[in-house]
C-alpha cells in the first residue's frame, strides 16, 4: 500500500518471503524512489523489502511495538493468582481511562504487587514515543530494556529481545516519524469486505472488491 495516496498496491493470497519478494519486484514502484518502508517485526518481510529495496530506511511501525509490550503485560495478567477481570483496564493507555477506570486500576496495583511493576513498564514504555529526538528516545530505550531484562517475568524478556534485534529500526521512528495507521485502517476495511460477504473463495474476486473498495479502481490498474 502507498501511504500517501491510500492506494492499495497489490495483494499475494499468503504472507511469505517468497511471495512478498515477488511482489515487490513487479515494479509496483522504482526501487530508487522508495525511500521509506514501514513494517512490523516480521524477519521474511523484512528481508524481502532490503532485497528490492537496499536503499530504503526501513521503520518499525510504534504501534506494533507497544503493541508487543501490551501483549507482555496481559501475559502477566494472565499468571496472577486470583485477577480475571480488569484486562481492558491494564492494557488501555493510562490517558484514555476514566475517573472511576483508574481508581479501580489503582485498588488492582495495589493489591497485585508484580502486576503493578508490570503495569509500570508498559507505561514507561509508551512514554518513550512522546520525545522529540532520537538520542533521548535512543537512551531511553536502552534503559527500557535494562529494567525489563531485570524484572522477573519472561514474557519482558522475551520483548527485551527483540526490541534489542530491532532497535535500529525502531529508533529510525524518530528521525522518520511514519507509522502504519493508514494501512491499519486499510486492513480494518479489508476485512469489513470480507466479513459482509462471509468469506470469498475466489482470491480475485475478493482482489476486485478490495481495489475497488480501497482505491475506486479494478484490479486490472494494480499488480496482482
Amino acid at each position: 500500500m502507498d501511504t500517501q495516496s491510500g492506494s492499495v498496491l497489490g495483494m499475494e493470497h499468503q504472507r511469505s518471503y517468497h511471495l512478498t519478494q515477488i511482489l515487490l519486484a513487479k515494479k509496483i514502484l522504482s526501487n530508487k524512489c522508495v525511500h521509506t518502508v514501514v513494517m512490523d517485526m516480521w524477519d521474511p518481510f523484512h528481508k524481502a523489502v532490503k532485497s528490492i529495496f537496499p536503499e530504503a530506511c526501513i521503520v518499525i511501525d510504534k504501534y506494533h511495538v507497544v503493541q508487543k509490550v501490551t501483549h507482555a503485560l496481559d501475559q502477566v495478567r494472565k499468571k496472577t493468582p486470583g485477577l480475571k477481570k480488569g484486562r481492558f483496564k491494564l492494557l488501555k493507555g493510562s490517558e484514555k481511562l476514566t475517573a472511576n477506570e483508574k481508581q479501580q486500576l489503582d485498588e488492582m496495583l495495589k493489591e497485585h504487587s508484580e502486576l503493578s511493576y508490570a503495569y509500570f513498564l508498559k507505561e514507561l514504555f509508551r512514554e518513550i514515543y512522546q520525545v522529540n529526538d532520537y538520542d533521548t528516545a535512543d537512551s531511553l530505550l536502552e534503559e527500557w530494556i535494562q529494567l525489563a531484562w531485570s524484572s522477573p517475568f519472561p514474557s519482558f524478556h522475551q520483548v527485551a529481545k527483540t526490541i534489542e534485534n530491532w532497535k535500529a529500526q525502531i529508533l529510525q521512528y524518530f528521525l522518520t516519524p511514519f507509522t502504519n495507521g493508514r494501512i491499519e485502517g486499510t486492513n480494518h476495511k479489508i476485512k469489513n469486505v470480507k466479513r459482509r460477504a462471509f468469506g470469498f473463495r475466489n482470491l480475485e474476486r475478493f482482489r476486485l472488491r478490495v481495489f475497488l473498495e480501497c482505491t475506486g479502481k479494478t484490479y486490472k490498474n494494480q499488480v496482482a
